[in-house]
Order: structure tokens, then sequence, then C-alpha cells
């Protein structure tokens, strides 16, 4: 096949700013029909501090925020939930438009957060200036992919000093994590907000959720359910393995990962290099699904050139077979393939430090907090009721409690208590019996007494005590610490972490 080489801006990615977009999102949709939104989110964090957000978001039935979030979902080809993309990539601004760096961690800011925290803008703003820091190291993964098609090992060699250089950078500004955001704050106030459906029994979404008026909810009855239950949608909330960036490095240097729990194949460099000699470049191996199913959580085009880039990049092929081990043991420090084979494994270290301090991000912001658990004195238990409901008995709890609202029942609104999401600390009133009747959160309009609204997209049908069971709880001895991607977070990054290292040639 010819190679032809590929072009950052036929993928949407930025030469200057790589995966974000060149010129800083817009703060506000212009158009005036999109006012009623803006507006509200323009003091969207004083709204929800006052509880008053149920009370506005009424005025916007879910069907009116579901259907337009997933039409723009379906144009940007990744799934409506929130990810990476939205909350890092698309969520900034410059500060001063005459500094030197118009893109360093500290001339940027949010556009928006839920908490409206500065913890939770800093949490952020890390990973979009790696983003920006590593523009040039995509530029020199396109231009290493050429030199190797051109057999040009100076070139590649001085493309492998510049992608070190870009992950150098990175590795600087995620220790700088510490700076600003408090572990505390972002376990206990943040982290629930980026949260999806998947694998979130233990928060109360045992089944996922439902897009009203995009998943043909109006024909639900208890003579259907099977059918409505089907229709339930699960995904993963936002998580750092959704950048493309990670991904296109580890595409670019040949780091393999594999099925979380499960070792890839295990071989010496003499004995992959002499695979390569007699077989060519192999067939890919059996990857980490995890990792291939965040790409759904990308923009279209960011996806294509991952898949792309594995289709023509050879790096690690080009070093193995330039470096022989006989060759390396008896050149000199100058030889060109010693200085290409130090190159190469130089950025594998990199990637391999940057994983590092990601665990032990991982480990201070959720396995510390979620071991220590908030500071209430109180310790409630889960009740039995609060467990996973078989499908039947999820729709009979809708059903009854939709029933209880027509009858004039009424739920949310400003006359609730604290959120105790947002201070689950301070939630001493947190104490629930276990007899208490399920409650649904979200019940779907059409079902709802005319003067009653749902306050959000999606139909969440779960016991009160449940609140008391979501993500941000603390973890009793031998519970696994999920990620807001649902993994077991720490058994992931120490495996992905582990694959990085044992690249080095």
């Amino acid at each position: 096949m010819t190679y032809a080489p590929l072009r950052l801006e036929d993928y949407d990615i930025s030469p200057t700013h790589g995966f974000l977009p060149s010129e800083p999102p817009l703060r506000r949709l212009p158009d005036p029909y999109y006012a009623p939104w803006e507006d509200i989110m323009d003091r969207f964090n004083q709204y929800l501090l006052a509880h008053h957000i149920r009370r506005l978001v009424r005025k916007f039935l879910p069907a009116s925020i579901a259907v337009p979030w997933v039409a723009v979902a379906e144009f940007l080809q990744l799934n409506p939930v929130v990810c990476c993309a939205g909350v890092c990539h698309w969520n900034w601004q410059i500060l001063d438009d005459t500094a030197d760096d118009l893109m360093d961690i500290d001339n940027l800011g949010t556009i928006h957060t839920f908490s409206g925290s500065l913890d939770e803008s800093w949490f952020y703003l890390v990973t979009t200036a790696i983003e920006a820091k590593c523009a040039r190291g995509l530029s020199a993964i396109l231009d290493a992919t050429a030199a190797v098609e051109r057999d040009d090992m100076s070139q590649v060699t001085r493309s492998l000093h510049q992608i070190a250089y870009a992950l150098g950078e990175a590795n600087i500004i995620l220790e700088r994590m510490y700076e600003r955001c408090d572990p505390y704050v972002f376990y206990w106030k943040i982290r629930e907000f980026l949260a999806g459906w998947e694998n979130m029994e233990d928060a109360g979404l045992p089944y996922g959720v439902l897009y009203e008026g995009v998943d043909d909810t109006d024909t639900f009855s208890l003579d259907n359910w099977n059918s409505l239950f089907r229709r339930f949608r699960k995904y993963a909330g936002g998580s750092a393995a959704q950048t493309p960036l990670l991904q296109a490095l580890d595409i670019a240097l040949g780091i393999k990962h594999f099925p979380t729990g499960e070792r890839g194949p295990q071989s010496s460099v003499a004995e992959a290099r002499n695979k390569l000699r007699a077989q060519g470049v192999p067939e890919p191996p059996t990857v980490n699904s995890y990792l291939v199913q965040m790409r759904d959580y990308m923009p279209g085009g960011h996806r294509r050139f991952l898949e792309d880039l594995a289709a023509t990049c050879r790096i690690r092929e080009y070093v193995l077979l330039e470096c022989s081990d006989s060759l390396l043991h008896m050149g000199t420090a100058s030889d060109p393939r010693v200085l290409l084979r130090q190159a190469y494994n130089g950025c594998v270290d990199l990637i391999k430090t940057f994983r590092d301090k990601h665990i032990m991000i991982v480990s201070r912001y959720i396995i510390a907090p979620a071991k220590n658990g908030p500071m209430s004195p109180q310790r409630v238990a889960v009740p039995e009721s609060s467990k996973l409901m078989p499908p039947v008995a999820y729709m009979q709890a809708m059903a009854k409690q939709i029933s209880r609202l027509q009858s004039g029942g009424r739920m949310g609104g400003d006359s609730l208590s604290a959120d105790p999401t947002m201070y689950p600390q301070t939630n001493i009133a947190a104490s629930l019996k276990s007899s208490e009747q399920p409650v649904s959160k979200c019940p779907m309009q059409n079902m709802l007494a005319a003067n009653t609204r749902p306050k959000s997209v999606t139909v969440q049908v779960v016991s009160e005590a449940q609140d008391v069971g979501r993500l941000a709880r603390k973890l009793e001895d031998g519970a696994v610490a999920r990620g807001t991607g649902g993994t077991d977070a720490i058994q992931f990054l120490k495996q992905v972490r582990n694959e990085t290292a044992q690249t080095r040639i």
C-alpha cells in the first residue's frame, strides 16, 4: 500500500493547539433563540447555590434538552454525555490576549463549571494546558512517521526529541494539579458531576437512563416495560482516557495495551525484532477494550486520526530493525543508531513517568478521600431497598411514583434541602429508613400532571436512600474505587503504566 502522509487539518486538529480548537470556544451562542439557556448558564452556580436551578430548568422540558443534545452529539460523532472534550477541550478562554504564551496555564480560565469552585476550574485547565503544550508533539509524530518512510534516521531522531520535549512539559503541568485543586473538594464536591451512567449501580443508576423525546419514551406503560427497558442508555462519564493525545502517543511509539487483568504476549526485544524481520508488521493484538470504547467519547475527526495513525505509523518497528543488540553493545555514543534508540526510549520513559504521576493523583484525589470518608460524624448504611432492583420491580416502582405524582404529589424545587451531591459531608439529614419507597427523580413529562415538571434530561428511578450510595462515597474495606469512566481505576492505570515500561528497546 502506498504511503500517504497525514495532515492534522484533515482531522480537525490544530498544528498550534493540538486537539483543542485553534480559536477560543464561544462563550455564548449568538442566536437569540438560545438566550434562555445561556442566561441560566451565566448564573448557573449562583442558582445552584440558592436552590433555584430546578425551578428554572422546569421551564425546559427534558425533551427540549435531550433532543438537541443528541443531535449535536451525532453531528460531532461522540456520545451525548459529559466528556473530556466538553469540559476541557471546548471550555477555556484566554485571559490576556497580549501574553507572550497565550496558552500558558496561568493565562487560561474556564467558561463554565458545575460547582463554581476554583478547584474544578484548575482540574480542567491542567488537561487543557497539557493538550496545548503537546501540539508540537503531534506534528513531530507525523514528521517521524514520514521520515521512517524515507529512511531518514536523523529526522526520526530529531522528531523523537521534539516529542520528548512536549512530554516533558506535560509532566511539569501535571505536577501542578496539586497547586489549586484540593483532593477533598475534588472527590466530594466535583467528581460526581463528571460521572456518567455506566457501571453505576452503586450510584443509583442500575440500568442507565432514558433520553426523553429521543428514545420514544411516550410509549411507556407496564405492558411494554421490556421494550422500554432496552432503550436505557449507559455512558461512561468524563475520563482522562477520552483524550486522544495519550492514545496518539501510544500508537506513535507502539505501546500496546491489553484487556484489563490480562497480560499480553511477553517477548524479548530480540524476539520481537526477529519476528518483525520474518513476518513483517504483525496484525494488531487484542487491545484494551476500555481504551477503544473511550474513542466513542472523542469527536469523529480525532477518532479517525487515531485509526489512520495506527495504519501508517511504524516508528517502533523502524527502531527495532535499525538498532541491533550487538550494535548497541559495541557502538559509540555518537553512533546515529545509538542516538535513535536513546531518543525512542526517552519518549517511552517520559510517558511512563506521566502515568506514574497520574496514579499518584488518583491515589490522592480518589482513593484517600474515599477511604477517609466525609467529615460528617454520622455513618449511614445503604438499606436493602436501595440495591439493584430487577427490571419488573424497577418499572413497577416508576409507575407507582408516577401515580403518586399524578394524584397531587410534588418533588423537586426550591423547597428541597441542600443538594447532598454538593456538600455531602454536611448532609446530616441523610439518614433514611429502609422502609421508604423508591422515588422517581425524573419521571417522563407525558406521565406527570400538568403542573409537574421533571428536573433533567434523564429518567432515574431510585430510592432516596440511594443518595448515600452515589459515586462519591466512603469505601468499605476491600471495595473497588471506580473512576468516572466506570473502571477499577488503580488496576487499570497500573497495568497501562507497566505496559508502557515494557515497551523500551
